[in-house]
């Protein structure tokens, strides 16, 4: 990963991070101090500094927007994965098939995705306005406004990210086009869909057309990566010409391809690898203390415990054990003929990694959090430390544009050949959408709960997530569509009673 000044990983980030804090009220909506830095502190003739309100925003998105207690929620929705422990924030239980999907208001971690949510939009916000007051010193035409039009794009679709997570997990939820507004009725998601999808047409003509490891800051957020959030949108609202429209951009012109190795493909070598779309950055700096930009414990509370030796010394990695499939989908890998993804993919107790260390822990794991020993810096064996998170990648660009061309009457093959190839399985002739949901839950597994939005949004989901099969902890507790998305948090509720007005 490069960390000279041209990264958005660079030592600014510390300093935004500190001026980006979090502040500890009670609701996402306090005024925080990013509104006030601004107007005391920043010069905004310094033009060449332009950069450093979007650093902000990553950086936002980084932390708190990769927090872990939200990370086993959003994947532990489906019939796939559970936030796994029985012994330890049992309520993320509740969220989930072995709960019954009654998803107490109550819930800390619940309150934690939502205000982080929200916090990282917030910040968005004032990172555009503070790229609008550079913009009064810029000359419109020049390379610097240029610049700045990307910028705001780059933002918009940091922003557009999160409102992703809020209205497939929430559903309705509040559009906060204004720090300083004072009106909290939640937008419904047809509206919500809406706003986002013309947010980001209005600023992809404006932003750099390559890949994100092509990018003059390396890993920020291009045109293809505004289209392929605008594509899972799209594909919320069922308009699959929309669909279509993104993601045949992305696959002509983008210069995407897959990482040809699965198994590297989420480790150190897939970083900003040419198959990445969106990653949240990550670096230890190669260091095994002091300086690290990361997300806390997002890998840590996903890892398993490993036991290796290495030379003569005995080497304990523990993670937290959450995040755990169901016996039922290794089972169903099997039964496909998958190999790659499914090693790649699921930790069961006992298995010998490749870097011969052997699962402890009691469970089926997301092995795409596991980063091998021997990736990890010397000394440093926590959980993924060193590794960034990814947001979206080709392959999923690529389903994406199988199933638009499938249900708009057209082959979807070819694209949804390239997923079956890169994972050593044989190619289908005439494929179907079953077809490509299928190929959907092993290719994008414990990604951001895309199979549990899958099957809600295909009418799958009351069969699906009832299924008597399924082992449960709670013997009353069923999916119902009058759950198929989270509460607001109790505590947003009497701190802002608008949000228990109906969406409109």
């Amino acid at each position: 990963m490069t960390t000279n000044k041209f990264s958005i990983l660079n030592a600014q980030c510390l300093i935004l991070i500190a001026l980006f804090a979090i502040l500890s009220g009670c609701s996402f909506l306090n005024v925080d101090m990013e509104n006030k830095i601004a107007v005391s502190e920043i010069d905004y003739t310094k033009t060449a500094d332009m950069y450093q309100p979007v650093i902000g925003a990553y950086s936002k998105l980084r932390w708190p927007g990769m927090h872990w207690v939200s990370n086993i929620l959003w994947t532990g929705r489906d019939d796939d994965m559970t936030s796994g422990r029985t012994d330890d924030q049992q309520d993320a239980l509740l969220f989930g098939y072995r709960g019954g999907y009654q998803c107490p208001n109550s819930f800390w971690g619940l309150r934690i995705a939502w205000i982080n949510s929200y916090d990282v939009i917030r910040t968005c916000n004032s990172a555009l306005e503070a790229l609008d007051k550079y913009a009064q010193h810029i000359q419109p035409g020049s390379q610097d406004y240029a610049d700045y039009k990307s910028y705001r794009g780059e933002v918009i679709t940091i922003s557009s990210w999160m409102y992703y997570m809020m209205a497939s997990s929430f559903g309705p939820c509040v559009l906060l086009k204004d720090n300083n507004q004072t009106r909290f009725v939640r937008s419904t998601q047809q509206h919500v869909y809406e706003y986002v999808i013309a947010q980001l047409d209005s600023v992809i003509p404006d932003m750099k057309r390559m890949r994100p490891n092509q990018m003059p800051h390396q890993g920020a957020f291009t045109a293809f990566s505004a289209e392929a959030i605008a594509a899972r949108f799209a594909l919320l609202m069922g308009d699959y010409a929309k669909v279509e429209t993104y993601t045949d951009d992305i696959v002509t012109n983008g210069g995407f391809s897959l990482y040809p190795d699965y198994y590297d493909l989420f480790k150190i070598p897939g970083k900003l690898c040419d198959e990445s779309l969106m990653e949240v950055q990550v670096t230890d700096f190669g260091l095994t203390t002091g300086d690290y930009i990361g997300i806390d414990q997002w890998y840590v509370s996903q890892g398993a415990s490993l036991k290796g030796t290495v030379g003569s010394e005995q080497i304990d990695i523990a993670g937290w054990n959450f995040c755990q499939y169901n016996t039922r989908f290794v089972d169903w890998c099997k039964a496909r003929g998958e190999t790659t993804r499914l090693e790649v993919s699921c930790l069961q107790t006992g298995d010998k990694t490749r870097d011969n260390f052997t699962v402890t822990s009691s469970g089926i794991f997301n092995g795409k959090a596991m980063l091998p020993y021997d990736q990890m810096t010397g000394g440093n064996t926590e959980w993924g430390r060193n590794n960034n998170v990814r947001l979206m990648r080709y392959a999923e660009v690529l389903l994406m544009n199988a199933e638009a061309k499938v249900r708009n009457g057209k082959s979807g093959d070819a694209p949804f050949n390239e997923v079956r190839t890169r994972a050593n399985m044989p190619t289908v002739n005439g494929v179907t959408l079953e077809d490509i949901l299928d190929e959907r839950r092993i290719e994008l597994c414990s990604e951001w709960g895309l199979r549990y939005t899958d099957l809600v949004r295909t009418g799958k989901a009351e069969t699906v997530l009832n299924d008597p099969a399924l082992v449960r902890d709670q013997a009353n507790g069923e999916w119902t569509t009058a759950k198929a998305w989270w509460p607001v948090p109790g505590d947003q509720l009497t701190n802002l009673p608008d949000l228990a007005l109906d969406p409109e």
